[in-house]
């Protein structure tokens, strides 16, 4: 369970709500893998497999993965991800490679208007003064708001953004946004983002609500979103991000990486709303 704190984050609703966790006989406490990120960076550590000059280094997984949420369209509380991570390279193209790897592999299956939402969470600094803003921005709102932004305003008020309760939404997107507060490194990583999608013509819009819903995310979020041709609106058939502290924070070297997972199950449904899988 421990991994799981620590990476996915305390603030993140993965650990305050979704985690299936449960102690041992011997008063172990062990949680259901609820995402595979963690797991690989702790497999990377523990077994050196960064001690290699041909970084990045390049991993794919595939699996089951455990969440106590509501059951919905395309969402279960045992679903398989694929997804892969880039470790080793701080180049602002690895995040547009690895954006790029899962635009191409949803258009080959045959999606059309793939919908990718991109922002940027900027640098540690960034984010510390993104931070201040909002505490200062939401403390006259707070105690208006849901039990879960009240909680969140505590432990990190950037997964206010997050909230879904629709009555929240007004004071929300009224909010200051991240962009005022980046850093001039953390704004010419992100253009270049941009500017590489532009190249390689991956359509985009940028969202600046986009936090994503796991603590490890710094510099470049991203969501792959889609609307089958009979109207069912999937929201995320799968998403990533860059993350700069991870394998640090798991007893490793200051190895950035980025990835992505889609949800498997969600990409079926796509698949047999618009009549994509063949007999």
């Amino acid at each position: 369970s421990e991994l799981f704190t620590r990476s996915v984050g305390e603030s993140s609703d993965i650990v305050r709500k979704e985690m299936y966790q449960f102690l041992d006989k011997g008063g172990r406490s062990l949680t259901l893998r609820p995402e595979f990120t963690a797991g690989i960076m702790r497999l990377v550590v523990q077994n050196k497999l960064y001690a290699t000059n041909e970084l990045p280094l390049k991993l794919y997984y595939i699996g089951p993965v455990f969440r106590y949420e509501r059951p919905q369209l395309g969402r279960y509380r045992q679903f398989n991800q694929f997804g892969v991570e880039s470790i080793g390279h701080n180049s602002p193209i690895n995040d547009v490679e690895v954006i790029a790897l899962a635009y191409t592999i949803l258009e080959s299956l045959g999606l059309e208007n793939v919908k990718v939402k991109v922002n940027t969470l900027g640098d540690e600094a960034s984010r510390d003064n993104y931070r201040k803003a909002l505490k200062d921005y939401f403390k006259n709102h707070i105690d208006s708001m849901c039990e879960d932004c009240k909680s969140r305003y505590e432990l990190n008020p950037l997964r206010i953004l997050d909230c879904k309760v629709e009555e929240d939404r007004p004071i929300i997107d009224k909010a200051p946004m991240m962009k005022s507060f980046l850093s001039d490194e953390s704004k010419k990583r992100f253009e270049t983002v941009l500017k590489a999608l532009e190249t390689m013509e991956i359509p985009y819009e940028i969202d600046d609500s986009l936090v994503r819903g796991l603590d490890y995310y710094s510099e470049t979020v991203f969501e792959f979103h889609y609307v089958s041709l009979n109207g069912n609106n999937y929201g995320a058939v799968g998403a990533g991000g860059h993350y700069s502290n991870l394998m640090k924070d798991l007893g490793g070297p200051e190895y950035p990486g980025v990835g992505f997972s889609l949800g498997i199950e969600r990409v079926v449904s796509v698949l047999k709303d618009d009549n994509l899988l063949p007999d």
